[in-house]
């Protein structure tokens, strides 16, 4: 899912200074590749306000990917990271060598103030907030879900190990947090295996349900599956949809649509459904398509950007949606940027950290 070249502690230990790294400034004026696509009524610009929310010195979160917000009940958005680092970021950009976790929430108002981390251990010492059991894996929260009495937060989490030239996803699993104190009351298994990762998005319809998007990875291609289960005892029962009815065989669980990232976005807005995703094998751009229910079929697949590369040694990945955090007919949508170069994770932290673009025309 992030392929991300930290996630090995020794590699950060044996950092040293790297000189000679071109580093492109991200502003309106030098990002080129702005659409403007009044002739189909889309337009897109960056964000300045949301990328300077993320612009962090210090205080908690300094950086990480995954970027998966949700509106809370009391108007919080709690935002869920995967590989972070919470330490301080110098007046230059540059960061120690310390501080790095596998994982880590943040909350904030609805203006990306209040900003509030969530981590385990001490700041000198920090742990991730979600630890695994088995102290070879690790966990990676990507997507969340409040139930319907408003007393949990369930947020569903990637169980991954470290494998030759990266990682292996090793299952699916959720944690129960109690609200509102977001404190954890546990962990538990929700799939075995690395056939899908159940973790890639949530959707709550209003129906009763909420609905569970996982990805299955093949060579060449990314495909959706979905479940569902009831959103006053969740897990409780799931359903999986096997392309024209739900069951209760995971076995019978069906692609429903092709061609996406690893983590996107499926939401609701007056009465119809939406998906934004950029495109699969690590595609720089995103799209959007609309959908005639939560299992699809998904169609209109259109074209709203593409991701700039901030160094010659950056990549982007997994666009989703902020509803919550949309106004005025804009849909904001934020993107996680990563670098091939471990030396820019220190002296270049904006390498390492997530962007943000608004459309509007989009509905």
């Amino acid at each position: 899912m992030k392929a991300i070249n930290l996630i090995i502690i020794s590699a950060m230990l044996l950092y040293s200074c790297q000189k000679n790294i071109s580093v492109r400034t991200r502003d309106a004026a030098s990002v080129s590749n702005v659409s403007n696509m009044e002739a189909t009524g889309l337009n897109v610009t960056t964000s300045p306000y949301w990328d300077s929310v993320f612009t962090r010195y210090g205080n908690g979160w300094t950086g990480g990917d995954g970027a998966y917000s949700l509106r809370l009940p009391d108007g919080r958005s709690l935002w869920l990271w995967g590989d972070s680092f919470l330490d301080t970021v110098f007046s230059d950009r540059t960061r120690p060598v310390q501080g790095f976790i596998h994982n880590q929430m943040v909350t904030t108002d609805s203006l990306g103030g209040n900003f509030t981390t969530y981590f385990g251990g001490t700041k000198a010492a920090p742990k991730a907030y979600f630890e695994a059991s088995n102290a070879n894996q690790y966990y990676w929260p990507t997507s969340a879900f409040v139930n319907q009495q408003q007393n949990k937060v369930y947020v569903m989490m990637v169980k991954v190990k470290p494998a030759t030239g990266g990682f292996k996803i090793v299952g699916t699993d959720v944690a129960t947090l109690d609200y509102p104190s977001l404190k954890i009351k546990g962990i538990k298994k929700f799939y075995v295996g690395d056939f899908i990762d159940w973790s890639s998005t949530t959707l709550n319809n209003g129906d009763g349900y909420i609905y569970l998007y996982g990805v299955e990875s093949t060579k060449y291609n990314k495909y959706i599956h979905v479940a569902r289960t009831g959103a006053s005892n969740p897990f409780q029962s799931v359903e999986y949809f096997d392309s024209t009815a739900w069951t209760t065989d995971i076995a019978k669980s069906a692609r429903v649509q092709g061609g996406v990232s690893e983590s996107f976005s499926v939401f609701k807005s007056n009465g119809g459904y939406y998906m934004v995703s950029q495109g699969n094998l690590l595609s720089q751009d995103i799209y959007m398509w609309n959908a005639v229910s939560p299992t699809g079929p998904f169609y209109n697949k259109r074209f709203l950007y593409t991701t700039p590369e901030l160094t010659n040694a950056t990549w982007t990945y997994n666009a989703t949606a902020h509803t919550e955090l949309s106004k005025d007919g804009k849909l904001l949508i934020g993107y996680c940027m990563n670098t091939t170069a471990t030396a820019q994770l220190y002296n270049n932290v904006d390498t390492y950290r997530p962007y943000f673009i608004e459309v509007t025309g989009w509905q």
